[in-house]
């Protein structure tokens, strides 16, 4: 009986091992599927913003784009090194599920309005092809419940961008503070000394942070500007990411294996 008995329990115990074992792997292969789908994501995104004759990296909602990118690869990042593969996939599965709310309803109301759809490879321009789709495809009244629907990833979106601005907005003060700081030192120096060497030191420190206050005038006027067509749900603006974003799905990187 205790031979039987023990025999009986060994079985039950290399069941739930093998049970264990193709949970595991099942899990492994899952997480493994899900990681090169939103890898392939990412590498639809950059090919855009590179492959795209400059267009995209001048329009409106470049910052966004590039916001969603850097999320989507900080979630690959983070999830490849982790050791609880539950955790990790629930993490790639809610990046998949939003981007899926995102382009779905995008499919379904280009797939309602295909007769008028609009040829890609036309040439016109990103601004030009967004305000004549839209004219196309229906008007806006339909699109504002696009958006609608759309909203949850463009808002997590807009909130992670708006939240970098803050923080280069001071980091870009502090640089301030320290240039002020250096171009009165040099001030007084060049006064109490005209040399050559002390009026040239101050020339570079002045061209050097005015260059850099150009930059970031630039830059700050388009995260901002961004920031504001996802507010006010600008239908041109909210077409533009929901297609670039539709694309990169899209993307014929599927072959790239993002998990070793």
């Amino acid at each position: 009986m205790l031979v039987l008995a023990t025999a009986h329990v060994a079985v039950h115990v290399s069941t739930a091992l093998k049970i264990e074992a193709r949970l595991t792997a099942d899990l492994e292969h899952e997480f493994k599927a899900l990681h090169v789908k939103v890898h392939s994501i990412v590498a639809g995104l950059r090919e855009q913003l590179r492959n795209d004759n400059g267009e995209m990296r001048k329009a409106p909602v470049l910052p966004m784009l590039i916001e969603f990118q850097q999320k989507l690869q900080r979630t690959l990042s983070d999830t490849v090194y982790m050791k609880d593969k539950h955790a990790a996939l629930a993490e790639l599965t809610s990046v998949d599920n939003s981007v899926e709310r995102l382009i779905t309803p995008y499919n379904n109301w280009v797939a309602a309005h295909r007769s008028y759809k609009l040829a890609t490879d036309s040439g016109i321009l990103l601004e030009e092809t967004t305000h004549y789709a839209l004219q196309q495809l229906g008007g806006c009244a339909s699109f504002l419940k696009l958006a609608t629907d759309s909203g949850i990833l463009l808002e997590e979106t807009a909130s992670s961008l708006d939240t970098r601005l803050s923080k280069m907005e001071k980091a870009f003060q502090a640089k301030k503070n320290s240039h002020e700081k250096r171009l009165g030192a040099l001030r007084i120096l060049a006064r109490v000394s005209a040399s050559k060497p002390n009026k040239d030191a101050l020339q570079r420190e002045e061209e050097s942070f005015n260059k850099l206050s150009q930059k970031w005038s630039k830059q700050h006027a388009k995260m901002r500007s961004a920031l504001d067509a996802v507010k006010k749900k600008d239908t041109n603006f909210v077409f533009a990411f929901m297609r670039a974003v539709h694309d990169a799905t899209v993307n014929d990187d599927l072959h790239a294996s993002a998990v070793s």
